[in-house]
């Protein structure tokens, strides 16, 4: 049987699932090489191809290089089954974007958000945000929307797609965000928290695809962890992994939404730069930061980050204090999971050089030395899109991942 890289291991009773899921991700492959990856003898395989060929799940599309003998049939999924809306809720806004059935995204749409909207104008300001996307699968792309992906930050109950809070949005309790779209649109949704959509991402379309265990390290307003072991996502008993950010670094440090006092988000997120810097600022202290500011005249993320390359001694010495707690937390999950690699994504990396270099400076000084040594850090693959890359990744994984399969016309073994 196959090991899956994701969100859930299957068995295999439907097999015809277990072939359609390593199609989406390994295609174009030909019968011999899916068999040998599903350790299926080749009939197997090739009779339940034939069926899914037969409903047109799965295309013949061009051929294997020539090892001397006839070229290999290359096998995929078809594409053109259906479209698939992404849509990633953050504190960056409602960001949207449309895929067709392998996950090759199109069509990136931002849409600001403000807590203001409230919990009805939010889901009002997420629903058309689809019916743009579906119009544009539609007339642009020929496509019938078929299923939908949403990835959320703050916590979720995944299970039963509901979204249980959001970071500084009061208002927004146990909305059961999945059935409302569902109902709406008439197809099925599926819910993720947005850094286990984003570490499935990176496992399944990203560089780091076949790196067995590492960790997913998503920098912003939130700090969050994705965690891979032995090619899987790491999902805990609620789905809800990853608060990263709410790890206590500092007994006496500012309280935290969530109530607790110190929490590393508190004192290391972009969110919390922006805090001290405008404390600093108010209380005199000399910095250029201010110079950086964009046309709302407010201070950024973006404003601290580029004082700090041009030698701003106040915005340097805040992003090497922030590196320095990251690192210092990072450095402890290193001695207990001992990752192959270590991925940043996030806000915070964008512009972030100096930022990566103080955390790994700490990361290096603290962690085993026989642990950290080996591992290979490196930004994520996909930058400020990583989120509706991981909303898609989650909407198409299930799919494939619960095909409830086609009438067969062959004897399986």
């Amino acid at each position: 049987m196959s090991q899956r890289s994701g969100l859930m291991m299957r068995g295999g009773a439907n097999r015809q699932a277990d072939v359609l899921y390593q199609l989406w991700k390994e295609g174009p492959i030909s019968r011999g090489a899916l068999a040998d990856l599903m350790g299926l003898n080749l009939p197997t395989v090739s009779a339940v191809v034939q069926d899914l060929i037969k409903s047109g799940e799965v295309i013949e599309e061009g051929f294997a290089t020539s090892t001397g003998g006839r070229k290999a049939q290359l096998l995929d999924v078809n594409p053109k089954r259906g479209g698939v809306v992404a849509i990633e809720f953050s504190s960056r806004g409602i960001l949207s974007a449309s895929s067709d059935m392998k996950g090759r995204l199109n069509n990136h749409v931002i849409r600001t958000f403000n807590p203001q909207l409230g919990k009805d104008g939010t889901i009002q300001a997420i629903i058309d945000a689809i019916d743009d996307q579906k119009q544009f699968l539609k007339e642009d792309e020929g496509l019938e929307l078929a299923r939908i992906g949403v990835v959320v930050s703050g916590l979720i109950d995944e299970a039963n797609g509901i979204s249980l809070s959001f970071p500084r949005f009061d208002e927004w309790n146990n909305v059961p965000i999945a059935d409302i779209l569902s109902k709406h649109f008439g197809v099925p949704v599926n819910l993720g928290s947005h850094v286990i959509g984003t570490t499935l991402a990176e496992s399944i379309f990203g560089r780091f695809k076949g790196t067995g265990s590492f960790l997913y390290v998503h920098l912003g307003p939130g700090l969050a962890l994705g965690m891979v072991f032995d090619g899987i996502v790491y999902r805990g008993i609620k789905s809800t992994v990853g608060e990263f950010g709410h790890l206590t670094v500092d007994d006496n440090g500012p309280i935290c939404y969530c109530g607790n006092y110190g929490c590393l988000e508190t004192v290391a997120s972009d969110w919390a730069l922006v805090q001290q810097a405008q404390q600093a600022i108010t209380e005199g202290v000399q910095t250029h930061i201010p110079e950086h500011v964009d046309d709302s005249g407010s201070i950024t993320p973006v404003a601290i980050f580029q004082a700090a390359e041009m030698g701003d001694r106040l915005a340097s010495n805040m992003i090497d204090k922030a590196g320095h707690y990251i690192g210092t937390v990072l450095a402890g999950v290193v001695n207990l999971l001992a990752p192959q690699a270590i991925v940043y994504g996030g806000s915070m990396v964008e512009d972030g050089e100096r930022l990566i270099k103080a955390i790994q400076h700490t990361i290096k000084r603290r962690a085993l030395e026989a642990l950290e040594k080996d591992i290979q850090a490196d930004l994520g693959s996909f930058g400020l899109q990583a989120g509706v890359c991981g909303a898609v990744a989650i909407a198409l994984h299930t799919h494939y991942g619960t095909f409830e399969g086609v009438p067969s016309s062959s004897n399986e073994e």
